[in-house]
């Protein structure tokens, strides 16, 4: 490997499923004496993922051990071969001498690697550190405040990778490590132990992100060990886990491939069923159950969306968004926003910063026209959905185009006529083109939260405080931003203009 090109190097990503990484290498000339020589900085530099991160590592540590045993085994071969004299008159050749050092070496290497595994648990124990989070995950933790949804992901990252580079490239922690890295993480800071829970809590979203960085690693030795040993054997049958049982004791490496046919049965399936006009919606919500491994890869590859909507159309159904939503979070989204609206309506409204808003002024109008209670509520919710940007200070623009076209990439309303009862229309566009019809407000709006998390699309910073409220109710977690605190100062300014 120290003698390949940059070339060979590019060839060998490609090999182990990392071919994106391959512009970057090419634009650095990373050749094989500089793939051996690259620290865990540079390789943060290089490489923007974190899972790509820990397998580079994994790969570059596994050539370097193997380099190293066999100099030790060079090594010790000559030094071992002269204390056996007496032997040499036992052997009947050289090939036999060979083995049985062989066969002393393998058992010292053994008994080496588990005293050194006890060494590094006990190294955990007495000089684990956290790692250096990132400023505005500082800044979070230095008030204090239970961080919502995002950052906790961000710090769960963060710490896998961290055990990850600890663990020498492995992806296996156990059970110790786990308790190690949770307790030293809420003895730094006590306020994330919520209910006396946090410890099981941030040790289970540990566990998690190590199984999803592991899901989609297809060539590493240890991760298809303990895949194959736990039972992950999807599509096989008992005659092809023979077949490749049989391979194995010849010694003959055939290519690993993910269950490609039955996955273009279900994806084919779909994209059938998603052109008839009578949907069979059960058979829909398992097919899409059995696809959502392939398809939350794709994502998290950056597949083009119009690749991912061709592929799985049925994404473009408000409920078939939620309940994708619902699977990545375990929260029914289309619940949550109602009861959020119906609690919020009246008090977003009564606002003074709303008082002149376009959108106010348009419901007051529209409310001098009816008298009945459904349609009053309805137009009030629709009102306050739309003026949420307007209460936390955010660019409206990026959170609904109200009568105009849509100009931005990102997950956006686009809303006609939003108090007619017989000619309003809601849709839901992401990068300039509609993906989905929407009934209502609140549809709508949780099918703009739901957008940003099914298609893993980073929230732009000018309408971060919005989305960050209507997150933290659907999550109920503490420290979200209080509306009630704006309501009374905002009835404290009305109280002083008059």
């Amino acid at each position: 490997m120290e003698s390949w090109s940059v070339d060979q190097v590019c060839n060998w990503l490609r090999q182990r499923n990392l071919g994106e990484l391959v512009p970057k290498f090419r634009e650095e000339e990373v050749s094989g004496a500089a793939l051996l020589a690259l620290n865990d900085r540079m390789v943060q530099q290089l490489v923007k993922k974190i899972g790509h991160q820990a397998v580079l590592m994994d790969l570059i540590n596994k050539y370097q051990q193997q380099k190293n045993g066999l100099e030790s085994l060079t090594c010790y071969c000559e030094t071992a071969s002269p204390k056996f004299p007496a032997q040499k008159k036992y052997l009947s050749s050289r090939k036999n001498e060979e083995e049985l050092i062989d066969q002393r070496v393998l058992k010292q290497k053994k008994n080496m690697k588990s005293l050194f595994r006890r060494y590094k648990t006990l190294q955990w124990t007495s000089s684990y550190a956290l790692p250096d989070f990132p400023y505005d995950v500082k800044c979070i933790l230095a008030e204090k405040k239970c961080p919502d949804h995002s950052i906790r992901i961000r710090i769960i990252e963060f710490l896998q990778a961290d055990m990850t580079k600890y663990l020498e490239g492995s992806l296996y922690p156990n059970g110790q490590q786990y308790n190690i890295v949770v307790s030293a993480l809420l003895q730094a800071y006590p306020f994330l132990d919520e209910d006396g829970n946090g410890f099981l809590l941030w040790k289970r979203a540990l566990k998690d992100r190590f199984k999803y960085v592991r899901r989609p690693i297809e060539d590493d030795e240890q991760v298809l060990r303990n895949k194959c040993k736990f039972g992950h054997r999807r599509g096989q049958t008992r005659k092809s886990l023979s077949r490749q049982n049989e391979t194995k004791c010849l010694d003959i490496k055939e290519p690993i491939y993910l269950d490609g046919r039955v996955m273009d049965v279900h994806i084919n399936w779909l994209k059938q069923e998603y052109m008839k006009t009578q949907r069979n919606w059960k058979e829909v919500a398992n097919r899409m159950n059995v696809t959502i491994e392939i398809r939350r890869k794709m994502i998290s590859d950056k597949a083009p969306l119009k690749e991912i909507l061709r592929l799985f159309p049925f994404l473009r159904c408000p409920y078939q968004l939620f309940r994708e939503f619902q699977l990545l979070t375990h929260m029914d989204i289309y619940k949550k926003t109602v009861e959020i609206l119906e609690t919020y309506s009246e008090n977003i409204l009564s606002l003074y910063v709303v008082r002149n808003n376009p959108i106010n002024i348009m419901l007051q109008e529209n409310l001098k026209l009816h008298t009945e209670e459904d349609i009053l509520k309805y137009m009030k919710m629709t009102a306050a959905c739309l003026l949420l940007p307007d209460v936390f200070g955010d660019d409206s623009s990026l959170f609904a185009a109200v009568n105009e076209e849509v100009n931005v990439l990102t997950p956006v309303l686009k809303v006609k006529n939003p108090f007619n009862v017989n000619s309003c229309d809601f849709a839901l566009y992401i990068e300039r083109e509609e993906l989905t019809q929407l009934d209502d407000c609140t549809m709508a709006l949780a099918a703009l939260v739901a957008a940003f998390h099914v298609f893993d699309i980073p929230c732009p910073k000018r309408i971060h405080r919005t989305l960050n409220f209507v997150e933290s109710l659907v999550f109920e977690m503490r420290g979200s931003p209080s509306l009630p605190l704006l309501i009374e100062l905002a009835v404290q300014q009305q109280r002083c203009f008059r």
